[in-house]
C-alpha cells in the first residue's frame, strides 16, 4: 500500500513539474484559425472603434478586407504590392483626420513589433530609408 501511495505521489509531482517547465519556456497553445470573414469583421470593428467609421465606410472596408482575404488564403502572405494597394485603398476611404489617426496606429504597431523582435533576439528590422 505504501508503495502505491509513493508511486502516485511520484507521478503527480512529475506531471506538475512538466507543466511548470512548459510554462517557463513560453510555449503557447496554438491559436485557433479564424475564418477570413470573421477576421475582416473584427478588423472593421476595431477600425470603427478607433477611427469612428460611418456606415458607408464600414461597408467599403468590409468589401476591401473580404477582397484581400480572398486573394490571401491559407498561409500565403500578401506581397508588398498587395499591401501597398490595400493601404492606398484604405487611405481613399478614410477622411484626412481618420487617415492621420490610422497612420499613427500603424506606426505604433510597427514599433511594438520591432521591440518584440529585439526582445526575442531576432534580426533587427531592415530600414526602409535606404
Amino acid at each position: 500500500m505504501k508503495k502505491l501511495i509513493a508511486f502516485a505521489l511520484l507521478v503527480s509531482s512529475l506531471s506538475t513539474f512538466a507543466q511548470v517547465e512548459k510554462k517557463e519556456k513560453g510555449d503557447k497553445e496554438p491559436m485557433e484559425k479564424i475564418s477570413p470573414e470573421k477576421r475582416g469583421e473584427r478588423e472593421v470593428k476595431k477600425m470603427t472603434k478607433d477611427l469612428g467609421l460611418n456606415d458607408s465606410q464600414q461597408k467599403e472596408m468590409k468589401a476591401l478586407f473580404s477582397e484581400m482575404n480572398s486573394k490571401v488564403e491559407g498561409d500565403n502572405k500578401p506581397s508588398k504590392e498587395d499591401r501597398k494597394a490595400m493601404k492606398d485603398k484604405i487611405s481613399k476611404i478614410l477622411t484626412p483626420e481618420q487617415n492621420a489617426k490610422w497612420e499613427k496606429i500603424q506606426e505604433e504597431k510597427k514599433e511594438k513589433m520591432k521591440e518584440r523582435r529585439e526582445e526575442k533576439g531576432g534580426k533587427p528590422e531592415k530600414s526602409e530609408d535606404k
